[in-house]
């Protein structure tokens, strides 16, 4: 009956705390606002606290009560059944003893406790304080009681705590000397915190984890620990923090009806008031807004506050627009030097034609060159006869643009491009030359210009017409950090060698990057911009890893095994760190729908099953091909493990470096979501058949692994697990003493975007 009443979202709240002392440093930095709203300043930037964050935040009805009566109560039923001696006053205690009495009128019981959630949470105040009577003949009406709109109520008292002006006086007796300042958190200050966790992303990365599609958005997130009031200060007070200004709906809230019913309450007040000439807090420069994370973001903003919200939204587009062209760059420019590794190892295997010049390419081309290479035997996995049929389109589609050119006519490219060409007599050799024969050609002169080489031509005269339009030189440098040309290469590659010695081109690039690298700095890695702390972390023996860190190192080993299929296992996933955040939330679902009356089927969140396709994480494999799956996993929210699942035998292999770490309890705990949602992905997303049995996988720790020798190296211990066991090496061969070479160069490796087999 909970869940279905207006408070049904509550019952659903992960295990979380409030952070009193993050409520506490969030009023300290309050400003003066004559609306009914709060601003706080948030070193040099502003964030709104207001019904719009609430209603987001908690998901309660927050319309008008304008035909409710709030007066009376005395003489209703409830109070003369249940506190026949209260004379009319009835405290918290009295309503919480009376709902541990009634026992046989279960419909009172509900009635009693929806008013426990009424005085202990979203109205909390203290122990001894008065219920209103009127409360006890409203609930009497459970559907007048459910329309009232306690969310506003609940705003209302909540703003009260910055309203009254306690920034001044806590901020004063900090001047003064005094160590404490007694104060009460009334009301449903919960709000508060989580909305910081939203506004202000830096602090819900540090003390919380986030989950996905938490609708409202209080139930997505997690907070079990009790925070210090230093740590708080430590991430409001950094330079470079981030702060969303307000929060902004997604499409799929806009469509909630919690959201729908306040629209035109705002927008009313919106049209009554504008800003107070004598408000105190300006707001000044460009606010910037919250979207709800992993969910999809709004095409448009929403129709209310619309003199702040366009150019802001025109902004985020841009920025996504942005990081789209980026990514977009990033895969061509990875495409194009998987392209031309693949060129060199078909010319160290002798594939070449006879009359093909490994530089008879789309851009490149002005010589008569065969229409397909020559018919070899193909394998399964994409290998360089791929690349060379890409190749082929491309030269084909150049040929076409071309023809616009016929004549002899240049375009306005041509004349751009100037000398930055690079041409190939008609007739020259067929034999493959490499880019140090080319600079040593006595006819050829070439001069580098920032990232693109170009070489020129000066003793031939350049034909016209079509089929020889001159092209720029691709571009092939991908860090920032690094000259791929300085990359050395290795040849007779039949097994992995993880104990070869880093490549001191990647060394010296690294220590470069070490000299002027400072910790605020944010580092362009594959995945994510990383903060630089994240990188000198992993080179400091006694740092930890990051999650970016470990999703980024084991991106890399998934496209290793793709480049070198010979010297990987190919019947693998291998996860990121978020699939087992994933998998728990899953299983809380699961057992609140097992739970429920109804008998609907179970489904899987989008994506969960995104996994299970092999869409996520990048190169990620559908699990119908993969007998095993690799993952990290992050328990008690500050140690990694590795965890090899086998689907076939059902089970699960734990590789822990720090056995002793983990007590039994949680660690059961901690696996019981992996080993009860996946064989029920299993059954229904990749074997389909409904006599697969959806028992639970058992786990095996494993005894005879190495184990680390301080506390903060089980992230690359957990990333070595994963590695060796995907190119089928014993794990017993990583030992600690490898441990410090093996942070430099996953640094180095890291920085390069690059690593070596």
């Amino acid at each position: 009956m909970f869940e279905t009443s207006c408070f049904g979202p509550l019952l659903k709240l992960r295990k979380i705390k409030l952070a009193s002392q993050l409520v506490h440093q969030l009023l300290m930095r309050s400003m003066k606002t004559k609306k009914e709203e709060a601003w706080f300043k948030i070193g040099n930037k502003r964030a709104r606290f207001g019904l719009q964050e609430f209603v987001l935040v908690t998901g309660l009805n927050a319309t008008s009560s304008e035909n409710v009566e709030m007066s009376g109560g005395a003489d209703c039923r409830i109070v003369k059944d249940h506190f026949k001696k209260s004379g009319g006053k009835i405290m918290k205690g009295d309503v919480y003893e009376a709902f541990k009495r009634c026992k046989r009128n279960q419909t009172d019981k509900y009635k009693l406790g929806l008013i426990i959630i009424l005085a202990y949470v979203l109205l909390a105040t203290e122990e001894n304080t008065l219920i209103e009577l009127w409360w006890f003949e409203l609930v009497d009406d459970l559907d007048l009681f459910d329309k009232f709109p306690w969310g506003k109520m609940s705003y209302d008292y909540t703003i009260r705590i910055v309203k009254r002006d306690m920034g001044d006086k806590l901020r004063n007796s900090l001047k003064e000397g005094q160590s404490r300042c007694r104060y009460s958190l009334h009301d449903f200050p919960l709000a508060i915190m989580i909305w910081a966790f939203e506004a202000i992303p830096n602090l819900g990365k540090k003390f919380a984890k986030k989950y996905c599609d938490g609708i409202p958005r209080m139930l997505g997130w997690e907070q079990p620990k009790r925070l210090t009031s230093s740590d708080v200060v430590t991430v409001l007070e950094s330079k470079e923090l981030e702060v969303m200004s307000t929060l902004i709906p997604t499409e799929v809230e806009l469509q909630e009806v919690y959201w729908k019913e306040l629209t035109p309450c705002v927008q009313e007040e919106d049209t009554d008031s504008e800003d107070s000439k004598g408000d105190d807090t300006e707001h000044g420069g460009e606010p910037s807004h919250s979207f709800h994370q992993h969910s999809p973001r709004v095409s448009e903003p929403p129709p209310v506050r619309h003199d702040h919200n366009i150019a802001d939204v025109v902004r985020m587009e841009m920025e996504k627009l942005e990081e789209r062209l980026l990514g977009v760059i990033s895969k061509r420019l990875e495409r194009m030097e998987y392209k031309i590794d693949s060129l060199v190892e078909m010319a160290a295997v002798g594939r070449f034609h006879s009359t093909t010049s490994a530089y008879d390419s789309p851009i490149h081309n002005t010589t008569n060159v065969p229409v397909s290479p020559p018919e070899v035997k193909r394998k399964e996995k994409d290998g360089p006869n791929d690349a060379m049929d890409e190749l082929e389109k491309e030269r084909i589609m150049e040929d076409e643009d071309g023809e616009e050119l016929a004549g002899g006519e240049k375009s306005a490219e041509d004349e751009n491009v100037g000398n930055e060409t690079e041409f190939v007599e008609k007739g020259m050799s067929g034999d493959f030359c490499t880019p140090e024969k080319l600079e040593e050609d006595e006819n050829k002169s070439t001069k580098v210009v920032g990232d693109i080489v170009q070489i020129e031509s000066t003793g031939f005269d350049i034909p016209k017409g079509r089929g020889h339009r001159t092209k720029r030189k691709a571009r092939l440098l991908c860090s920032p950090f690094t000259d791929p040309t300085k990359r050395r290469k290795l040849s007779d590659l039949d097994v992995y060698d993880p104990y070869r010695e880093m490549d001191p081109s990647k060394v010296d690039d690294l220590n470069k990057w070490m000299e002027a690298a400072s910790t605020s700095d944010l580092v362009p890695l594959h995945h994510c911009d990383v903060e630089a702390k994240s990188l000198l972390d992993l080179l400091n023996k006694d740092g930890w890893l990051t999650g970016e860190i470990v999703n980024e190192a084991l991106y890399h080993i998934r496209d290793r095994a793709l480049k070198f299929p010979n010297l990987f296992q190919q019947d693998c996933c291998i996860l990121d760190c978020y699939f087992c955040q994933f998998v728990e939330s899953a299983h809380g679902e699961w057992q609140i729908h097992a739970q429920s009356p109804r008998k609907e089927e179970f489904k899987f969140s989008k994506s969960l099953l995104k996994y299970v396709d092999g869409s996520i994480p990048e190169l990620g494999k559908c699990w119908k091909d993969c007998r095993y799956l690799y993952a990290p996993c992050c328990a008690i929210g500050s140690h990694w493990f590795a965890v090899k699942i086998d689907l076939e035998d059902r089970t699960i292999f734990i590789f822990d470096s720090l056995k002793s770490h983990v007590r039994k309890a949680e660690l059961e705990a901690f696996m019981k979501p992996l080993q009860v949602v996946i064989p029920m992905l299993m059954k229904l997303h990749v074997k389909c058949d409904d006599s697969y049995s959806t028992e639970k996988f058992k786990f095996v720790k494993m005894k005879e692994v190495p184990q680390q020798h301080n506390g903060s190296d089980c992230g690359i211990f957990t990333i070595k697990y994963i590695e060796f066991l995907q190119a089928n090496m014993d794990v017993c061969a990583i030992q600690p003493a490898y441990i410090p070479m093996w942070r430099k160069k996953l640094a180095a490796e890291l920085l390069a975007w690059h690593f070596e087999p």
